[in-house]
Formats: structure tokens, sequence, C-alpha cells
């Protein structure tokens, strides 16, 4: 028969009320507390004796202290009173069996002052109950508020999605065939629609980026530079904005990182020059390969408002812009993937993102 510790019998596994007692305090306290609790009964008990068998008038109720502090470790709060009770009985029946001291005044005084203190400690107690319980209160509303946010958000993103998706199929069938006057209009109309939609996609992998895993692997940042890019040509297209792809065919621009992450930060970034970008500007698109990384680099000639990016920079400052969503989900995936994304504004001289990626080792490098 395989041998159990000593924690394992004081945890028993049938569904006495012992036992559910016993796992209800592991679950809430640890293992620790399991050993803690009747090593505070034993020594409770040993006082106890010790008392019963003592003539003098030594304050035992500060033994029994431990005793009523233990209902912390009970899940009915009522076992405060409880435990109160049991101590100040044992404080009583210690001073008067089996014989009462020769000098009763100073044995009622200490008793007394032992009593008072163990309801002292046990009304201390009943309070710090109450505060555990008001917390553990708030966090359940908490949690039930996060899962009903989330199932909302994800409801409302399916339902807004799917129309919203269908009204730009529309519209770019019905852009294929208008009269000239129109096609400025509807450009405009598509365009909006893709930004919102952009914006639908952000916020749902914002609500549930803790529970997506990112794992990391070698990818081509240039082959995804490059693709990205290309998805975004007739939106840049459609503003008058000349978007360059300048990324070698043999790069060697292997790095590690999660592909769906790079990827969207990649687009949002993007779709930021685009929407920041007058008519008329010029977006370039092209990779940069260092020692020990390897970065994505974005440069447009417009210069975009400073509420675009503070945070990306020192994790301050208020988002006034329509990019909050882009802006907050580029920065913590940049982070899980252990990445940088960095800014360069200046007037006159258009805005630069840099995405800084771990580069993978390449054979005959040596490390850095």
């Amino acid at each position: 028969m395989t041998s159990r510790t000593w924690a394992q019998w004081l945890t028993p596994r049938d569904d006495t009320a012992l036992s559910v007692g016993l796992r209800s305090i592991v679950a809430r306290h640890g293992r620790w507390a399991v050993w803690l609790v009747p090593a505070i009964y034993a020594g409770c008990l040993a006082a106890f004796i010790a008392d019963l068998t003592s003539t003098n008038t030594l304050a035992f109720g500060v033994f029994y202290a431990p005793l009523v502090a233990t209902a912390v470790f009970h899940r009915d709060k009522k076992a405060v009173w409880v435990l109160t009770v049991i101590a100040c009985a044992m404080n009583i029946i210690g001073a008067f069996f089996p014989s009462i001291d020769r000098d009763v005044l100073e044995l009622v005084v200490n008793r007394t002052l032992s009593t008072l203190a163990l309801l002292a400690i046990a009304a201390f107690t009943w309070h710090a109950r109450a505060i555990q319980e008001r917390l553990a209160e708030q966090t359940s509303r908490a949690e039930a508020a996060e899962r009903i946010k989330t199932e909302v958000l994800d409801n409302l993103s399916q339902e807004i999605r799917g129309p919203l998706h269908s009204m730009i199929g529309v519209l770019e069938l019905v852009a294929a065939n208008n009269r000239a006057d129109q096609k400025a209009a509807l450009e405009m109309v598509r365009i909006s629609g893709r930004r919102l939609a952009m914006t639908v996609d952000n916020l749902v992998d914002l609500t549930q980026f803790d529970k997506t895993s990112m794992p990391a692997e070698p990818i081509d940042l240039g082959m995804l530079l490059r693709r990205t890019a290309e998805a975004k040509l007739q939106d840049a297209s459609a503003r008058q904005i000349s978007l360059t792809i300048n990324i070698p065919s043999d790069g060697d621009v292997m790095v590690r990182a999660n592909p769906w992450a790079a990827r969207r930060i990649l687009e949002n970034k993007i779709a930021d020059a685009i929407n920041y970008t007058a008519p008329g500007g010029r977006i370039e698109v092209s990779t940069d390969t260092g020692r020990d990384d390897c970065s994505a680099i974005i440069s447009a000639t417009g210069t975009w408002p400073l509420g675009a990016f503070p945070s990306a920079n020192d994790g301050t400052g208020a988002l006034l812009t329509p990019s909050v969503m882009g802006l907050a989900l580029s920065q913590r995936l940049a982070r899980a993937m252990n990445a940088r994304l960095m800014f360069t504004n200046e007037p006159g001289a258009g805005t630069t993102v840099r995405l800084r990626l771990p580069a993978v080792a390449r054979p005959g490098m040596e490390p850095g």
C-alpha cells in the first residue's frame, strides 16, 4: 500500500464534514494551514491540561488566543464565536478546577482580563472575516462582470462584423462601375468601413489578449511586411498616397516572433500611416538587419499627432486619437514578443515607426 504523508491524512478523501472542511481550508489558504490549525489546537489543549494541574494564577487565556484566531480558516463566520466560547470556557474551568487558588481576588482579576482579551480578539477576528467576505464578494462580482463584458463584446463584434463586411463588399462592387463624381464619396465610405472593422478587431483582440497563446517561432519579417503592405495598397491608392515597398526579395530577415502578433502590429501601423498622411504624400516600408535584431520600418511623410503614440515611449499620456485601440494592442503584442515599437516624429521630416524583433541566429554568426 502506498504510504501517505501526514498532510494527506489530514485531508481525507471521503465526504465527511471534517474532510470537506479540511479540503476547504487547503483550497483557500494552502496546505500549510492544514498543519498550522491542528498544531494550534494541540497547543491550546496542552495549555488547558497545564492549567488544570497548576495552582497559580498565570494568565492562561493568552495561550487560548490562537484558538480564536483560527476562525479565519473556517468557511462559516459563526466559527469565531464558537471558538471564543470554547476558549473562555477553558479559561474559566482552568481557574476553578481542580482547586481554587488562595488569592481569589487576583485569580478573578487575572481570568477576567484574560476573558476580555479573548472577546477583543474575537471581535477583531469577526471584523477581519467580514472584510474578507466583502472582498471575496467584490472579487466574484468583478469576475462575473468581466465575463459578461467579454461575452457582450464577442457577441457584439460578431453582429457588427457580418453586416460591416457585407457593406464593404457591396461598396467595392458599386465602386467598380460608378460615375466619376461618385467615386470619391464611395471610396470615403469604404475606407471608413474598413477602419471601423479594424477598430472592432482591435477591441476584440484586446479583450481576449490574456487568453491568447502567442508562441514564438522563426518567421521571415520581410515577407510578412511585404504581404501586409500589399494588402494596404488599395487603401493608400484611394487616398492618393504612394505606398512603396522597398524590401529585397532575397533579403535574410529571419526573426523570432509570433506570426499573428507581428502581422497585427504591422497592419495597425501601416493603417495609421495611411490615415495620418495627407493625399499626395508618400509611405515607404522597408527592413533593416542588425547583429542581434531585425526591424520593420514604416516611414510616412505625414506628421502624426502626438496623441497617437505617447504611451509607446513612456507609458503615460492620454490617447485621444482614433488609433487608441490599435496602439494599445500593438504595444501589448510587442511586449509579449520581447520586441520594441519605436516612433520618430519630427516636423517636416514625417513619422517613422520601427518594429524591432530578435533576430534568428544565422549559421556562422558569433553571438553578440
